[in-house]
């Protein structure tokens, strides 16, 4: 075995990666570990849909569109659907009509143009309709969106099931490494190593898991003069937590006028990431140090 080979054996190397032909607006995470995004193309105001396995990045459907241009996003992932919702009004942000999406094959199942999506269960559709001075709420079937039957209170764990309904959120989201990194005194040499502090801006955020530091940061690299503002390059690093050596690192983001927040997430042994508004990574944590 050779010098390289053995260097090459301490990598970190993406498991896939997907890119959208657009912007890559949202991605939701099915209960069966399926992923779901929209992909927007912000010059022609177009949006179409797409669907991958999450374990191999195995394309389901893609470049799926429901009738409306643009108009139109993703309410939630529920069992075996994907709920799509449209606008009561363009540039408003209440949410009217629901579609349902069947998640292996993008085939639209059934619409209703006259109610809001409230959260869903596997067999049932819970919607509502404002009216002048009050809201009525409505029981449809998950299958054929048929009306079952009207509801007089609204549920009483609404807020609960309508936020499950937005598909997995078990993960692992970053941290921020905070007060200048002296609250992690064992963690801060092995991080400042790869960061040049004099030009970073805002926070450093980091994960712990599966024996390595998953970190994110920005740092300055020039001037916009004709938009009088800042150009900040958003990196995300992999280090192992024993020995500090770097596994991985990346660009997410080459040239952005602000700080973004949360700009990858872990699953079990799997980081997430978005490079370049457009590409979704999947980056397996386990390998040798």
């Amino acid at each position: 075995m050779n010098i390289s080979s053995l260097f090459q054996k301490k990598q970190l190397k993406p498991a896939w990666s997907y890119t959208t032909a657009g912007v890559l607006w949202r991605l939701l995470f099915s209960e069966t570990n399926f992923i779901v995004g929209e992909d927007r193309d912000t010059e022609e105001k177009q949006v179409s849909f797409f669907c991958l396995n999450a374990s191999n990045g195995d394309v389901l459907w893609k470049d799926i569109s429901f009738a409306e241009a643009w108009w139109i996003g993703i309410e939630g992932i529920v069992h075996d659907k994907v709920f799509l919702h449209g606008f009561k009004k363009p540039d408003m942000p209440e949410h009217g009509r629901i579609i349902a999406v069947d998640l292996g094959t993008g085939r639209e199942l059934w619409r209703n143009n006259d109610y809001a999506f409230l959260f869903a269960t596997a067999d049932r559709v819970f919607a509502f309709r404002d009216f002048f001075e009050k809201r009525l709420y409505y029981e449809l079937d998950a299958s054929s969106g048929a009306f079952m039957q009207e509801i007089r209170e609204p549920p009483p764990d609404m807020i609960e099931r309508k936020g499950a309904g937005h598909g997995r959120s078990d993960f692992l989201f970053p941290e921020v490494l905070s007060d200048g990194l002296a609250e992690y005194p064992l963690l801060a040499p092995k991080i400042e190593k790869y960061c040049n502090m004099a030009d970073l801006r805002g926070s450093i955020e980091f994960v712990q898991s599966n024996g390595r530091i998953a970190f994110s940061y920005h740092s300055y690299r020039g001037r916009d003069e004709e938009r009088k503002t800042d150009l900040l390059e958003n990196r995300l690093c992999v280090i192992d937590e024993t020995n500090g050596k770097q596994m991985y690192s990346d660009v997410l983001n080459s040239s952005t006028p602000a700080v973004v927040p949360d700009s990858f997430f872990v699953d079990a042994a799997t980081i997430y990431y978005v490079k370049e508004k457009k590409t979704v990574v999947a980056l397996p944590l386990l390998g040798e140090a």
